[in-house]
């Protein structure tokens, strides 16, 4: 490894063709934005073909796996399960109605 590179997380990614660039982002706490919010600086970009990025994913996926095994990360439920426990609640709540 040559180069380390730190960033607080993704913008945006971008997809053109068979290849991906993938901006990454640095908070910059010491600077405000108008509404004191911190400001995000597009720090570097990563491009790579989608295979590579298909292929990230697996890996991503493999050590978040490893991480909710190990107790350090909790599973969520899926995303339509809440909607779901809401609709059934208000049914409930609602007697008479069909």
């Amino acid at each position: 490894m040559q180069q380390e590179i730190f960033v607080d997380g993704i913008s945006a990614i971008h997809v053109t063709g068979q290849l991906v660039r993938i901006d990454l982002m640095t908070v910059q706490p010491h600077l405000k934005s108008d509404n004191g919010q911190p400001v995000v600086d597009i720090s570097n970009r990563i491009i790579m073909p989608l295979e590579g990025l298909i292929q990230s994913l697996a890996v991503q996926e493999n050590i978040v796996k490893q991480l909710i095994e190990a107790g350090v990360l909790k599973q969520n439920p899926p995303a339509g399960a809440n909607i779901a426990s809401l609709a059934e609640k208000k049914a409930d709540s609602q007697p008479g109605q069909v």
